[in-house]
């Protein structure tokens, strides 16, 4: 039965999957809920093991849902000379703009060229052609030279002094969330097992090898035993916890901090995105409906892993960033939303965050754990076929075996080509009534399952927008609870819905009324309506850098 066609209750679906957990034999069992661990869940099940994953809180809560939500190939790593690692992120990118035509865009972003030496042009015109050489040129097309007029009527707020054009060339732009949220989806539509709030507590051995976890179900309070013949550690970030479970290993993690904000798209004025080159790495301004994001920066972490913030020095320095390049005079009261990401990264013999490798490793522990790490959102497919090879070994088997990773042409669940989801749009307009816009949005985010979001929210009255600045239907609630694994007011309002940073009262306007949404779906009565939009709301506001009121 498909989960379009299923009518059990999310909580009675859960409870099912966690008598799974405790009863059944999994050949591997992925630790951790991000787009590695999803990714490596949708291979595994794609080659027909019997495959489980656990996470802690929800699907993509930690890095996978703070990304600068690009799919892209790294251009500043043409300057390292990692042409190796550009070349594949760039296979992964036009792979992916297949996989999910719905969740993921092409945009051109500009590259301003400043300076008054004649050899910047050249220099950046190299690299963009490099870039087109190994991949770029195949979904965009290649990048394109604009004279100082073009450069200013593409972006008015362009300063001039200096000003030598620039270059366009393209990359992707993608909802990070809702794709790693896909990827989850589609393995759990073809049979595997994803129970969110379960937290892996420790490791199960026999002798000396890991023969599964112990998993504490958050919600209900109770520990199983999941007997599994192959653990995978796809933790990321919390690998480098020492209070981990899973901690330790071979491969030590170093967690960098990336910083982002989200402003107003109406206050900076421009046709495209935009590279802005400061030294050592490049800051971007990504188009997202209605606004603009801006990131990101890189700096080593060492604090609390669950809900970084963006440190004041980091807005003040990606302000900076963009005041340089465009005269638009960026302060703080501009920023509507910040939220901040830890990249797992491969730690170096120095430390360094800007040297650390962006490349993944995957290894397997003598106690038969396989760990992974490092890697980017762009290159997850490869790093998770490269964890299902590795647990292969473990099962006693090899990829050339008989089970090659089959993920390159699957497409993920609401796929559809972009010339059929746009007629989609169109026909939902008319049948439903909804706006251009509203249609067009319902599409971008569920894809053809947008067609039965759309029908469950005729059926039910809840056609109707939460917040009138925004195109997000009521009925999206109600879909995340059924279809979608949401658990709590973040899970929708932050993840599948992405309106906690571009809402300047953090969702507290439209926050109790998802509260009586996802409470009808998940059997919450008026006291745990309005804790949850309690909790919720001082969370959403710590994360901004608003202090909870006294009392």
């Amino acid at each position: 039965m498909t989960e379009a066609a299923s009518t059990e209750a999310p909580l009675e679906r859960r409870r099912r999957d966690l008598e799974a957990l405790a009863n059944e034999q999994f050949d591997v069992l992925i630790v951790g809920g991000g787009i590695v661990g999803c990714g490596a869940l949708l291979d595994a099940t794609s080659r027909g093991l019997r495959t489980a994953l656990v996470e802690r809180e929800d699907i993509a809560v930690g890095t996978s849902s703070r990304s600068s939500r690009l799919i892209h190939g790294g251009l500043r790593y043409l300057e390292q000379l990692r042409f190796g690692l550009v070349r594949e992120a760039l296979a992964e990118r036009a792979r992916i703009l297949r996989l999910a035509p719905h969740l993921v865009r092409v945009e051109p972003l500009l590259f301003p060229l400043f300076g008054r030496r004649i050899t910047t042009r050249a220099f950046y015109e190299a690299g963009m052609t490099v870039y087109d050489v190994l991949g770029a040129r195949l979904d965009g097309g290649w990048h394109r030279h604009l004279s100082v007029a073009e450069t200013v009527a593409t972006s008015p707020s362009i300063r001039r002094t200096s000003l030598r054009g620039g270059l366009v060339f393209h990359d992707a732009v993608e909802d990070d969330a809702r794709y790693t949220l896909a990827v989850a989806r589609t393995a759990r539509e073809a049979g595997a097992i994803v129970v969110t709030r379960a937290v892996a507590e420790g490791l199960i051995e026999d002798g000396r090898r890991v023969v599964g976890a112990r998993v504490r179900d958050v919600l209900g309070g109770g520990v199983v035993e999941v007997r599994s013949r192959v653990v995978v550690d796809a933790t990321g970030v919390w690998a480098a916890d020492p209070e981990s479970p899973l901690a330790g290993g071979s491969t030590r993690i170093l967690p960098s901090r990336g910083a982002h904000l989200v402003v107003h798209r109406s206050r900076i004025s421009g046709s495209m995105g935009m590279t802005i080159r400061v030294p050592g790495k490049v800051v971007f301004l990504v188009p997202w409906p209605g606004h603009w994001l801006i990131g990101t920066t890189d700096a080593p972490y060492d604090g609390p892993i669950d809900r970084p913030t963006a440190a004041a020095a980091e807005v003040d320095e990606l302000l900076a960033a963009v005041n340089r390049v465009l005269d638009v005079d960026l302060v703080r009261a501009d920023v509507v939303g910040t939220y901040a990401g830890l990249r797992p990264l491969i730690a170096p013999s120095d430390g360094s965050t800007v040297t650390a490798s962006r490349e993944h490793r995957v290894v397997r522990e003598p106690n038969g754990l396989v760990r992974v790490g490092g890697g980017k959102f762009t290159t997850y497919r490869v790093m998770a076929r490269d964890t299902i090879d590795a647990a292969l070994i473990g099962l006693g088997e090899t990829a050339a075996s008989g089970r090659p990773s089959r993920t390159a042409g699957l497409r993920l669940l609401g796929a559809a080509d972009r010339p059929d989801l746009d007629r989609l749009a169109v026909e939902l307009g008319g049948r439903h009534g909804l706006a251009d816009n509203v249609a067009l949005s319902l599409v971008n985010r569920h894809g053809i399952a947008a067609s039965e979001v759309a029908a469950l929210g005729a059926a039910t009255d809840q056609l109707h927008r939460l917040s009138p600045d925004h195109d997000h239907l009521e009925v999206e609630v109600t879909w995340a609870a059924r279809h979608e694994l949401a658990l709590s007011l973040d899970d929708v309002l932050a993840r599948r819905l992405r309106l906690v940073h571009e809402l300047e009262d953090r969702a507290a306007g439209i926050a109790p009324r998802v509260a009586e949404l996802l409470g009808a779906e998940l059997g919450w009565d008026a006291d745990r309506r309005a804790r949850e939009v309690k909790t919720f709301l001082e969370s959403a506001n710590r994360e901004f850098g608003v202090p909870a009121p006294a009392g």
